[in-house]
Protein backbone atom coordinates (compact mmCIF):
# COMPACT_ATOMS: atom_id res chain seq x y z
CA UNK A 1 0.00 0.00 0.00
CA UNK A 2 1.38 3.33 -0.87
CA UNK A 3 0.79 5.93 1.88
CA UNK A 4 1.62 9.74 1.65
CA UNK A 5 4.85 11.24 1.93
CA UNK A 6 6.00 14.41 2.38
CA UNK A 7 8.95 15.77 0.53
CA UNK A 8 11.17 18.20 1.63
CA UNK A 9 14.86 20.05 1.35
CA UNK A 10 17.79 18.47 3.51
CA UNK A 11 17.68 20.33 7.27
CA UNK A 12 20.45 20.57 9.74
CA UNK A 13 19.18 18.23 12.01
CA UNK A 14 18.90 15.48 9.43
CA UNK A 15 22.14 14.33 9.60
CA UNK A 16 21.64 11.56 12.50
CA UNK A 17 18.46 10.21 11.06
CA UNK A 18 20.11 9.69 7.66
CA UNK A 19 22.60 7.78 9.41
CA UNK A 20 20.57 5.45 10.85
CA UNK A 21 18.65 5.32 7.04
CA UNK A 22 21.86 4.28 5.39
CA UNK A 23 23.26 2.17 7.91
CA UNK A 24 19.87 -0.19 7.70
CA UNK A 25 20.58 -1.09 4.28
CA UNK A 26 21.90 -4.01 4.10
CA UNK A 27 23.80 -4.30 0.58
CA UNK A 28 25.43 -0.65 1.22
CA UNK A 29 28.99 -1.48 2.05
CA UNK A 30 31.04 1.13 5.22
CA UNK A 31 32.58 2.33 2.48
CA UNK A 32 29.40 3.23 0.70
CA UNK A 33 27.65 5.01 3.81
CA UNK A 34 31.06 6.74 4.06
CA UNK A 35 30.23 8.61 0.60
CA UNK A 36 26.75 8.77 0.85
CA UNK A 37 27.72 10.75 4.57
CA UNK A 38 30.62 12.62 2.79
CA UNK A 39 27.62 13.97 -0.02
CA UNK A 40 25.72 14.62 3.16
CA UNK A 41 27.77 16.63 4.80
CA UNK A 42 28.55 18.92 1.73
CA UNK A 43 25.16 19.26 0.78
CA UNK A 44 24.78 20.94 4.55
CA UNK A 45 28.01 22.79 4.23
CA UNK A 46 27.11 24.45 0.52
CA UNK A 47 27.26 28.33 0.25
CA UNK A 48 26.14 29.70 -2.95
CA UNK A 49 25.98 27.17 -5.84
CA UNK A 50 24.23 23.72 -4.74
CA UNK A 51 26.41 21.01 -5.96
CA UNK A 52 24.80 18.31 -4.14
CA UNK A 53 20.76 18.76 -3.98
CA UNK A 54 19.01 16.57 -1.07
CA UNK A 55 15.22 16.04 -0.71
CA UNK A 56 14.05 13.81 2.07
CA UNK A 57 10.76 11.85 2.22
CA UNK A 58 8.95 12.04 5.44
CA UNK A 59 6.21 9.68 7.05
CA UNK A 60 3.62 11.13 8.29
CA UNK A 61 4.59 10.69 11.94
CA UNK A 62 7.47 13.19 10.69
CA UNK A 63 9.98 10.55 10.81
CA UNK A 64 13.02 10.67 7.77
CA UNK A 65 12.10 6.68 6.04
CA UNK A 66 13.97 8.34 2.71
CA UNK A 67 16.35 10.16 1.10
CA UNK A 68 17.92 11.61 -2.18
CA UNK A 69 20.68 13.21 -3.33
CA UNK A 70 21.21 14.48 -6.87
CA UNK A 71 23.24 17.53 -8.86
CA UNK A 72 23.87 18.67 -12.24
CA UNK A 73 26.66 16.85 -14.36
CA UNK A 74 29.61 18.52 -14.42
CA UNK A 75 30.68 20.03 -17.62
CA UNK A 76 27.45 19.31 -19.54
CA UNK A 77 24.50 21.52 -20.17
CA UNK A 78 21.76 20.02 -19.41
CA UNK A 79 22.56 16.59 -17.89
CA UNK A 80 22.01 15.99 -14.37
CA UNK A 81 22.77 12.50 -11.84
CA UNK A 82 21.07 11.19 -9.13
CA UNK A 83 23.87 9.96 -6.68
CA UNK A 84 21.33 7.96 -4.21
CA UNK A 85 17.75 7.41 -3.28
CA UNK A 86 17.70 5.30 -0.60
CA UNK A 87 14.71 3.87 1.63
CA UNK A 88 14.63 2.62 4.60
CA UNK A 89 13.93 -1.23 4.57
CA UNK A 90 10.72 -1.00 6.25
CA UNK A 91 9.47 1.27 3.74
CA UNK A 92 10.12 -0.86 0.52
CA UNK A 93 7.48 -0.57 -1.81
CA UNK A 94 4.75 1.40 -0.02
CA UNK A 95 5.92 4.66 -2.41
CA UNK A 96 8.94 7.12 -0.65
CA UNK A 97 11.05 5.85 -3.15
CA UNK A 98 8.75 6.97 -6.06
CA UNK A 99 7.75 10.01 -4.35
CA UNK A 100 11.13 11.40 -4.41
CA UNK A 101 12.69 10.07 -7.84
CA UNK A 102 9.16 12.08 -8.88
CA UNK A 103 10.17 14.87 -7.21
CA UNK A 104 13.84 14.58 -8.46
CA UNK A 105 12.14 14.66 -12.20
CA UNK A 106 10.00 17.56 -11.53
CA UNK A 107 13.49 19.73 -9.95
CA UNK A 108 15.51 18.98 -12.94
CA UNK A 109 13.25 19.07 -15.57
CA UNK A 110 11.76 23.15 -14.07
CA UNK A 111 15.94 23.66 -14.42
CA UNK A 112 15.86 22.50 -18.18
CA UNK A 113 17.30 18.87 -18.27
CA UNK A 114 17.74 16.39 -20.80
CA UNK A 115 19.19 13.58 -19.17
CA UNK A 116 18.79 12.26 -15.76
CA UNK A 117 21.21 9.11 -15.34
CA UNK A 118 21.61 7.03 -12.20
CA UNK A 119 24.95 4.38 -11.39
CA UNK A 120 24.23 0.96 -9.86
CA UNK A 121 26.06 -1.96 -9.44
CA UNK A 122 25.47 -5.59 -11.12
CA UNK A 123 25.65 -7.73 -8.13
CA UNK A 124 22.46 -9.18 -7.09
CA UNK A 125 22.24 -7.14 -3.84
CA UNK A 126 21.70 -4.56 -6.29
CA UNK A 127 18.76 -6.35 -8.12
CA UNK A 128 16.04 -4.58 -6.18
CA UNK A 129 16.94 -0.60 -7.07
CA UNK A 130 17.85 -1.74 -10.35
CA UNK A 131 14.02 -3.19 -10.89
CA UNK A 132 12.62 -0.18 -9.34
CA UNK A 133 14.68 2.23 -12.13
CA UNK A 134 13.16 -0.02 -14.76
CA UNK A 135 10.12 0.15 -13.38
CA UNK A 136 9.90 3.93 -13.41
CA UNK A 137 10.78 4.29 -16.63
CA UNK A 138 14.59 4.74 -16.86
CA UNK A 139 17.02 1.55 -19.28
CA UNK A 140 20.28 0.63 -18.95
CA UNK A 141 22.52 2.92 -21.11
CA UNK A 142 25.84 1.51 -20.60
CA UNK A 143 27.53 -1.39 -18.54
CA UNK A 144 31.15 -0.69 -17.77
CA UNK A 145 32.96 -4.50 -16.71
CA UNK A 146 34.61 -4.99 -13.89
CA UNK A 147 34.53 -1.53 -12.54
CA UNK A 148 33.48 -1.76 -8.90
CA UNK A 149 36.13 -5.11 -8.49
CA UNK A 150 36.17 -7.88 -10.60
CA UNK A 151 32.33 -9.35 -11.30
CA UNK A 152 31.07 -6.09 -10.04
CA UNK A 153 30.10 -3.91 -13.38
CA UNK A 154 29.12 -0.07 -13.55
CA UNK A 155 25.51 0.04 -14.42
CA UNK A 156 24.31 3.21 -15.97
CA UNK A 157 20.26 3.79 -16.23
CA UNK A 158 19.29 6.94 -17.90
CA UNK A 159 15.97 8.43 -18.87
CA UNK A 160 15.64 11.63 -21.28
CA UNK A 161 13.28 14.15 -19.84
Amino acid sequence: MNLPFKIRSLRRGDRLPLTALLKAQAHFRPAEVQIALELIDLALNQTGEEDYLIRCAESGRGEIVGYACYGKAPLTDAVYDLYWIVVHPDYWSRGPGSALLLQVENEVERLKARLLLIETSSLSSYARPRSFYLKHGYRELARIPDYYAVGDHKLIFGKAL
